[in-house]
């Protein structure tokens, strides 16, 4: 009998990948999660770069190829998933109309405080969407990196008035309003995928696409802001 599947995943999507392992019978799949990346032990690149081993990883496609250009990933990448970014402000508070470059630029313009990741979204808010903007240095004045708590909570608890990270990380903060509907230069789908590890057992993958793409899954990923693969 083999034995249980091991998946490395990033902390973003903790909660509809454990749902998603309700769905099978206890201990044949385990997730470890982890930031994608970053200097920390506990990083999903630092971990493979530490020789842990691991039947299966979810990565963000760029950094997924980069792993297996080194070795320590093998086998060809598949989609699994988009992610998307949200923005955020707290609940009962006035939720700006971020639909049109206006409504977006004077939202930014307007706002005290912008909480952003370390990475991922926040990389992306800093080097994409925060140069487009004609007042780029007074809006940079603004930006508060959150390292002690998701953006969605430092929004929640009052740290800063508005936050911009993962739509499925910011769904499982209480205490915000989500803005997903947003002009084209805020936004910033990633595709993960899956791929075996140097050392993993080889139907990992396709036991997860299975789970992946059953009318379930793809219902589980859906309700937690993430966009199945076809």
């Amino acid at each position: 009998m083999n034995r249980a599947t091991t998946i490395l995943a990033p902390a973003a999507f903790a909660s509809a990948l454990n749902r998603l392992a309700q769905e099978r019978e206890p201990g044949l799949v385990t997730f470890t999660y982890g930031p994608a990346t970053g200097p920390a032990p506990g990083s999903i690149t630092s971990r493979l770069q530490a020789g842990e081993r691991f039947d299966l990883v979810i990565l963000p496609a760029a950094l997924a190829m980069k792993e297996i250009t080194a070795g320590r990933l093998i086998g060809s990448p598949v989609r699994v998933f988009a992610s998307t970014v949200a923005f955020c402000v707290p609940e009962g508070a006035e939720v700006p109309d971020l639909s049109t470059e206006a409504g977006l630029w004077k939202a930014l313009s307007d706002a005290p405080s912008i909480g952003l990741s370390a990475a991922g979204s926040g990389r992306f808010f800093r080097e994409v969407l925060l140069p487009r903007c004609d007042q780029a240095d007074a809006l940079s004045a603004k930006l508060r990196t959150i390292t002690d708590r998701p953006v969605g909570q430092a929004v929640a608890d009052g740290l800063v008035a508005f936050g911009f990270q993962q739509k499925a990380e910011l769904l499982e903060v209480v205490g915000i309003a989500v803005i997903d509907d947003l002009a084209d230069p805020a936004r910033n789908d990633t595709w993960l995928v899956a791929v075996q590890g140097a050392q993993g057992q080889a139907d990992a993958a396709a036991t997860l696409l299975e789970d992946l793409g059953s009318p379930r899954g793809q219902d589980i990923l859906t309700a937690h802001g993430l966009t199945p693969a076809a």
